[in-house]
């Protein structure tokens, strides 16, 4: 293979526990594995964290809600829009919606009685992010009256964080489920309520509720809590050694040139496996344990790296992300979020990135 991600299972059983530690036994657990479980496959991901015991999985689509289906019972929240035969289809699959506009609640009553099912909802309120959701008032007004809605089952409500690091912002939209939650207290049943993501895992336990929404700390991106591992490495293979010229540029445009005459490795790996040309002029690599820096622009298929005086030739293994361990004996390592504050990206945007365009090998299934 030219360009490939390993996946540790291992790492992500062993964040299962981390963050179930965290959590405690009596807040539920909902994994999110939209985006194809953030890249690294969602049948996998799925299927191992359901074994795990996470107790309901968040997808994006119809299509990631079947995948999870195939490979747990746990019951599949989507998240995001979805058309009338998907709506429809989705009910009779007897996954959850997400209510979060006033004018799907008719839609999803018609839809639901259409086929002789209760639609599962989840109500998405708006407490400050100013995406997908309904009003408090709006979110009110429909929880008292659902008893007009016999097809329509409500199971919990939530709302997203807009910045899990601001507690001040955080209690805020806390306070608004918590006036909401008083509302409604004494005129319907008790709901369960989510809000906390992995981001709030650390530092906002009041925002835990009844269960959170955990995906990025299972894949250990990004040290959100204390001893999470990553598990993803990134891979691929020096296709070529080449000595170039003082002066020489390297790859389109030449917007590196060699100071002195250079020996460059030509990396069988570029924006089409995911490895982003935002990375130009930052990115670093390890080949034989050596850190070396990846140089002029990272083309579709192809970049290259200064490996001047190194002992590298065809076919060795380059780690782009992941560890190596050096001649000396030490362990170097280029993490996901190293890549991501180089390239002015969030980490998810990395893993997706490399997640659609590079194959898979998953260790310790």
């Amino acid at each position: 293979m030219r360009a490939w991600l390993e996946i540790d299972l291992e790492a992500i059983r062993h964040n299962y526990g981390v963050v179930r530690q965290k959590i405690g036994s009596q807040v539920g657990l909902i994994a999110v594995v939209k985006a194809d479980a953030y890249g690294h496959g969602i049948e996998t991901i799925s299927r191992l964290l359901s074994e795990c015991g996470v107790d309901m999985f968040a997808v994006i689509s119809l299509e990631e809600a079947l995948k999870v289906k195939a490979n747990s019972r746990k019951p599949v929240l989507i998240l995001n829009y979805l058309d009338n035969r998907e709506l429809t289809e989705a009910i009779e699959h007897g996954f959850i919606l997400t209510l979060y506009d006033r004018e799907l609640i008719p839609l999803i009553q018609r839809l639901a009685e259409r086929v002789g099912k209760r639609a599962k909802v989840h109500v998405k309120v708006e407490t400050g992010l100013n995406r997908l959701g309904m009003s408090p008032e709006e979110t009110i007004d429909f929880l008292i009256s659902q008893r007009h809605f016999p097809n329509i089952q409500v199971e919990a409500v939530f709302s997203h964080l807009t910045s899990a690091n601001d507690y001040s912002s955080n209690l805020e939209q806390l306070r608004k489920i918590q006036d909401l939650i008083l509302q409604t207290q004494d005129r319907i049943d008790v709901l369960p309520f989510h809000l906390a993501s992995s981001y709030a895992l650390a530092n906002f336990q009041e925002g835990y509720l009844d269960a959170v929404r955990v995906g990025l700390a299972f894949y250990g991106t990004d040290e959100v809590l204390p001893d999470l591992r990553p598990c993803l490495a990134f891979k691929s293979v020096v296709a070529q050694v080449k000595s170039i010229g003082a002066g020489e540029g390297v790859n389109y445009d030449h917007i590196w040139r060699a100071e002195r005459d250079a020996d460059i490795a030509i990396i069988s790996a570029g924006y089409a496996e995911g490895f982003t040309m935002a990375l130009t002029g930052h990115a670093e690599a390890l080949i034989n344990g050596y850190r070396v820096p990846i140089v002029g622009k990272i083309a579709m298929n192809l970049c290259a790296a200064d490996v001047t005086r190194l002992p590298i030739k065809r076919g060795d293994e380059v780690v782009l992300i992941g560890s190596q361990k050096t001649p000396a004996g030490h362990i170097e390592t280029i993490r996901v979020a190293d890549l991501a504050k180089d390239a002015n990206l969030r980490h998810h945007e990395i893993v997706t990135r490399l997640g659609s365009a590079a194959p898979r090998i998953y260790i310790g299934e």
